[in-house]
């Protein structure tokens, strides 16, 4: 059997090429649409014909590559049939079986983080009877279970079924192979181990420590993370409901750029936050290249329908950018500001800064009682694990939604983790009109390295 993981890493997204070297045949499972290549040359590598695509459910965090890499490779793509999809492909039921030669893939039908979920059990029968792993798609993940937010309670008490009738009814020894990990916006407690086995889940998973429905629904209900805006529209896309659009973006020049703005363009300046504090477009959004996550923060800041201008640092990163955005549904890049923030400083054209406050800056000012509002942009558990005194914390996703909560008169010094965030959510703000921004550079990894003192 050929059996190999790919990951992701920026998006948290795993995708998985299955085989047999006998019969030269393979499946690819959950592929991303901007790693086609890789796909076709792994496949190459490992002397395969790609026969078929699959998609666990439908992905509702980024767009699918399924289609793109079924018309490349002439291969038809396989979903469950309740994934509902308006173009041509193979429905598949609980309990069939996909053979190629020794490798027998089961469908396991697991409704609850979508109602069209599925696992891949997957047996060699070169190796023995037994199954040897199962491809769990988002329905349960190293660590946590898949979020049932698109369900909601229902969701939820299909996922408990699914995961006790069907998963933890297989034997310790299986392998668990899930479709995202750490990083991604599925689920909430995701290791960052990219496999694990069913023995290992049952007894560390905490999800799958609660015993009794009710006690599961409430607890996967609690605290779930917002729901990123753009998740219906990339749902629609890997149904076949919206049309796949690739971005053609050309080059602006710095007042075709400031006309647009005006007309209700948004810039997306995906410099790293100093470069991007040194000087910027005024009212442009700020999202490294380099930021984990990169094209799942953009999504969640961009209005729907506004035309998008880049903003980089150079050609690879604008291509870069180009690919992640197409990943997440983030079609309407019009264009670039050509030979960047150089070319807008030649016109003459208005400036916006962001000054960068060190952890020491920061701590002298609240030694000193200086008028400083602390906003802590980090996730509630990063928050509980430790957090300046007196600090608001205002995490990165409701940041817009709160805005209401920011003194809109006093300074405001922003710290994340690492000062990434941090960068990203006052550019937000600073779009609401919102002014008296500091960044700080090193964020709470800083500020802990620095001895200086926390509270949890």
């Amino acid at each position: 059997m050929i059996f190999h993981q790919l990951l992701n890493e920026e998006a948290g997204c795993l995708s998985y090429l299955l085989g047999c070297a006998r019969t030269g045949e393979a499946l690819v499972i959950d592929p991303g649409r901007d790693r086609l290549d890789e796909y076709v040359r792994l496949a190459r590598r490992k002397g395969v014909r790609i026969v078929g695509v699959i998609d666990t459910h439908t992905h509702a965090d980024h767009v699918s590559g399924h289609r793109d890499l079924a018309a490349l490779v002439g291969a038809p793509v396989y979903l469950h049939r309740a994934a509902r999809a308006a173009f041509d492909h193979e429905p598949l039921e609980d309990g069939r079986e996909l053979r190629l030669g020794d490798v027998v893939v089961q469908v396991l039908h697991t409704p609850g983080h979508t109602p069209d979920s599925i696992c891949l059990l997957v047996t060699d029968r070169a190796r023995g009877a037994a199954p040897w792993f199962v491809l769990t798609g988002d329905t349960l993940f190293v660590g946590d279970v898949g979020r049932p937010d698109l369900g909601g309670a229902a969701a939820a008490g299909d996922l408990y079924e699914s995961l006790r009738r069907v998963l933890l009814a297989l034997d310790d020894s299986v392998e668990v192979y899930p479709a995202h990990g750490a990083g991604s916006l599925c689920g909430r407690a995701m290791s960052s181990k990219t496999m694990s086995t069913i023995g290992f889940e049952r007894r560390f998973n905490p999800a799958l420590r609660i015993e009794r429905r009710e006690e599961f629904v409430a607890w996967l209900m609690a605290g779930l993370p917002p729901k990123p805006p753009s998740f219906e529209t990339i749902v629609a896309k890997n149904r076949g409901l919206l049309p796949l659009v690739s971005a053609k973006p050309r080059p602006w020049s710095a007042r075709e750029v400031a006309e647009a703005v005006r007309t209700g363009a948004l810039v997306v300046d995906v410099r790293d936050p100093a470069a991007f504090g040194e000087g910027h477009v005024p009212g442009a959004l700020n999202v490294w290249i380099e930021s984990p996550q990169f094209a799942d923060r953009v999504g969640w800041f961009v209005p729907a329908g506004a035309p998008v201008i880049l903003v980089a640092a150079g050609p690879s990163d604008l291509e870069r950018a180009l690919a992640s955005l197409a990943r997440v549904g983030v079609d309407p890049v019009v264009g670039f500001l050509e030979r960047g923030m150089v070319d807008w400083r030649s016109e003459g054209l208005p400036l916006e800064t962001v000054p960068q406050l060190t952890v020491y800056a920061l701590a002298e000012w609240l030694e000193e009682r200086r008028d400083v509002v602390v906003v802590d942009v980090r996730e509630p558990f990063e928050w509980r694990e430790g957090h300046i005194e007196g600090a608001l914390h205002l995490p990165m996703l409701e940041a817009v939604r709160r805005a209401a909560e920011l003194p809109p008169d006093r300074p405001k010094a922003v710290l994340c983790a690492g000062g990434l965030r941090s960068s990203t959510v006052i550019s937000a703000l600073k779009r609401l009109g919102i002014g008296g921004w500091y960044n700080v550079t090193g964020g709470m990894t800083a500020w802990v390295k620095a001895g200086y003192p926390v509270r949890r």
